[in-house]
């Protein structure tokens, strides 16, 4: 009986017990977080009002003093953007011209430039000093020379390293030569030594995009903010070499690879649809952005002009199967035609360069390889002619070369020379092959193209570079970017896979040629003990100073944002049935290199580990668990774990949250292959009011 009676208790505190657990279970006790003021509030942070603060504090310091041109206030890097610049201030009853010099190792390295220094206070920039020395800076002022020392440190361990081969700066362009970088490299300025005499310290901005120079002397690039890795940009910024930001675009559709300046001041841009993961593919729309507001004013979307069903052989597609979005044009280039109001876009993956009617997006011509187009798109194609005449491959950069003929376009385009084949039975092999830069002239009467001039077909496999790469006309010369080499024990491959997944180095070489053929600057790129990123996105040839670019002085500007932030939807896709989890399991976990609050919206850049490594395909979605409710976002997921995300914190109930992280690693490369499922919490919290 006694026995009977230890067993119906049993039974009943193991009922009560199983009771309880799954009460607590559908209540979300066991995920509660009981110690939310053990955890850490998510920073505040915004660029424009740090810089702003900088500029404060900067002055505030200085009037502390009394500083004269020969004993000036110098603040170095004022920014923390360049630092291999400065900024000189110092008391003056009256405006003056001064006459900068910034000595260098010969005439050709030593920069000379004038700037307007108002009372009663002067300011002056300093650009292009060089790292790790001491450099002589020398302000000129009423005829009468005061020379200064600026020391700065040497450049970052993790600094690609440049090689010079050719020289010949008496044949060269003016200017500066600007490499702006890939894969974790630094975009930086070097001079006709290849001494690096300026460079962005934040490796994502302008990372694998175009840095153009507008037309008020401000830089234009893509900022720091990730939407998609590894290039797909949420922001654009406009800033000068000493650092300032004078203006922040945030793009909903996201930006990559190429933007220019249309004739009204507006943006011309490579980017998305803005649905890129409903729409299933990526990296096929050209888009206006508005100068003044930041706002996407007009789109083309490449699906509904051209076959997206076209597919050319290439290796620019990673060994993915099951791909839930497809990059079928991987558009590089957008420019603008003023004379005949089009708009010429690049698709290396199609070999294809299209012109469109800018109003209504008809097609115009197609230049490239005729192969696998249907009839309705075949007769926009361009007939070759003349002797010698080679398709394009794989192209990048597209630059539309004055001619006063309005019949005639001349084109100059980097060609990769990527398999120059339609079918892979035919491909060329990568240690036969060759990359150059072309001069194409078309003659839109005749809907005809030829060939005017080459090179880099002579130089055979030596400069071949599977991708990126870029070809600029500069004062007579070309500057051609031979930007992704890839070797493998000196052999030339193209194996873009393992480059972009894996280790394989991507190094490059810039080549400055005259129209004859002559080499008269020429720099290799290669990685060091501490990097393995040696690519060059793009080159140009930039004056190194512009003094329309600096006309406002500290605590006068405090830049704007601009543009609509993109932000995460609820779950979709794939993942629509991954509901929140009640309770924490499984063995995943992540590290944020990016968590911080812009006002009202959250923006983190994690990556998702599982047991402690990452896999290269993966889903996160981020959970904010308060008291009363809990609220899902699914976060934008790149490879090898990377996620990120952009929240309106204004969605969410007033309340405090702590920060918790859902998801599942596949193992693998197939997208829809067996998945490791997890839920953890994270040590931060947020507070929305």
């Amino acid at each position: 009986m006694r026995k009977k009676k230890r067993i119906l208790i049993a039974a009943t505190v193991v009922s009560v017990a199983v009771f309880a657990s799954v009460a607590a279970l559908m209540l979300g006790l066991f995920v509660y977080p009981y110690s939310m003021s053990k955890l850490t509030e998510v920073p505040q942070y915004d660029l424009l009002e740090t810089q702003y603060a900088q500029e404060q504090a900067i002055l505030n310091d200085y009037s502390q003093g009394r500083y004269t041109i020969d004993a000036p206030y110098i603040v170095v890097d004022p920014y923390g953007l360049n630092p291999l610049s400065a900024l000189i201030l110092f008391e003056t009853d009256r405006a003056h011209d001064v006459e900068v010099t910034i000595q260098g190792d010969d005439v050709y390295s030593t920069y000379t430039y004038i700037h307007r220094a108002e009372a009663a206070h002067a300011e002056i920039p300093i650009i292009g000093l060089y790292p790790g020395r001491e450099n002589i800076v020398t302000l000129t002022m009423d005829g009468i020379p005061h020379k200064q020392q600026i020391t700065t440190e040497p450049l970052p361990v993790d600094f690609q390293d440049y090689v010079l081969e050719v020289s010949k700066p008496e044949k060269m362009a003016a200017g500066i030569t600007l490499f702006t970088a890939i894969n974790e490299s630094y975009s930086a300025l070097l001079d006709n030594h290849a001494q690096v005499r300026g460079y962005l310290a934040n490796k994502r901005i302008a990372h694998g995009t175009s840095m153009i120079i507008l037309r008020n002397g401000n830089i234009l690039s893509t900022g720091d903010e990730y939407k998609q890795i590894p290039y797909n940009m949420a922001t654009l910024y406009e800033y000068n070499w000493l650092g300032k930001i004078f203006r922040i675009y945030d793009i909903p559709n996201a930006v990559h690879h190429s933007l220019s300046e249309l004739p009204n001041g507006d943006i011309l841009a490579v980017s998305n649809h803005e649905d890129m993961f409903q729409t299933g593919t990526r990296e096929d729309v050209v888009i206006i952005i508005d100068r003044a507001t930041g706002e996407v004013k007009k789109s083309y979307d490449y699906r509904t002009i051209v076959d997206e069903t076209r597919e050319p052989y290439h290796h620019f597609h990673p060994n993915i199967l099951n791909v839930p979005n497809q990059d079928w044009m991987h558009c590089n280039s957008a420019s603008y035609d003023e004379a005949r109001n089009a708009v010429i876009a690049s698709s290396p993956t199609q070999s294809m360069v299209i012109s469109i009617d800018a109003d209504t997006a008809e097609i115009n011509w197609i230049l490239g390889p005729h192969d696998g187009y249907s009839d309705e798109l075949s007769q926009y194609l361009l007939t070759p002619i003349g002797d010698g005449f080679e398709w394009q491959w794989c192209q990048h950069d597209p630059t539309l070369l004055t001619n006063d003929d309005p019949n005639l376009i001349d084109i100059l385009i980097f060609d990769n020379g990527q398999a120059k084949s339609f079918d892979e039975e035919t491909a060329v092999d990568a240690k036969d092959n060759y990359s150059r830069a072309v001069i194409f002239r078309i003659n839109l009467h005749d809907r005809t193209v030829e060939q005017l001039w080459q090179y880099g077909k002579e130089r055979g496999s030596e400069c071949y570079s599977t991708y990126l790469g870029s070809a600029r006309m500069t004062d007579g010369n070309v500057l051609i970017d031979f930007g992704g080499q890839l070797r493998k024990e000196g052999v030339p491959v193209d194996d873009l896979t393992e480059s972009i997944l894996g280790d394989l180095v991507t190094r490059s070489r810039v080549v400055e040629v005259t129209m004859e053929g002559e080499v008269v600057y020429e720099v290799s790129v290669h990685e060091n003990a501490f990097t393995r990123a040696a690519g060059t996105y793009q080159s140009s040839r930039i004056p190194l100073f512009m003094a329309n670019s600096f006309q406002t002085r500290l605590g006068e500007v405090k830049g704007e944002r601009v543009g609509a932030s993109y932000l995460c939807g609820p779950p979709a896709g794939e993942f629509a049935d991954f509901s929140i989890p009640p309770i924490y399991t499984g063995k995943l976990s992540a590290t944020f290199t990016v968590i911080h609050r812009e006002q009202d919206r959250l923006i983190l850049d994690g990556t998702l580990l599982d047991n402690g490594i990452t896999r290269l395909l993966s889903k996160a979605f981020v959970i904010f668990r308060g008291k009363n409710s809990a609220h899902q976002y699914e976060a934008n997921s790149g490879l090898h774990g990377r996620f990120f995300l952009s929240v309106d914190l204004n969605e969410l109930p007033p309340g405090e949250y702590q920060i918790a992280v859902a998801g599942a690693t596949l193992e693998g490369n197939d997208a829809l292959g067996r998945r490791s499922m997890g839920h953890f919490p994270t040590e931060y919290k947020v507070k929305v009011d």
